[in-house]
């Protein structure tokens, strides 16, 4: 595939979000099970109570450090697959 050709793909699917982002429509919202002028009735309100912070949990601090790592994999390999890679060089047809 030419670069060329890759650059018009990047760009029609670039235009493709933007228009189905401009496309979808707005939400709106009205409740159904009551009268649409009656005053809104006031929230019940939940406390919960957290325990004490015991410091750093390290479980979820390795949990984060995967999803970081799995990250930067994906974006690695994206870029290898694209060609975009340090000191990577397609080779060209000379005719």
């Amino acid at each position: 595939m030419s670069r060329h050709s890759h650059h018009r793909r990047l760009i029609a699917a670039a235009a493709t979000v933007a228009a189905l982002t401009v496309a979808a429509p707005t939400a709106s919202a009205r409740p159904i099970d009551s009268d649409f002028y009656q005053a809104p009735q006031p929230a019940r309100v939940t406390v919960v109570r957290a325990p004490a912070e015991q410091g750093l949990n390290w479980r979820d601090a390795g949990l984060g450090a995967a999803g970081m790592l799995a990250l930067v994999l994906v974006g690695v390999g994206g870029a290898q697959a694209l060609g975009a890679g340090p000191g990577h060089r397609r080779p060209s047809a000379h005719s």
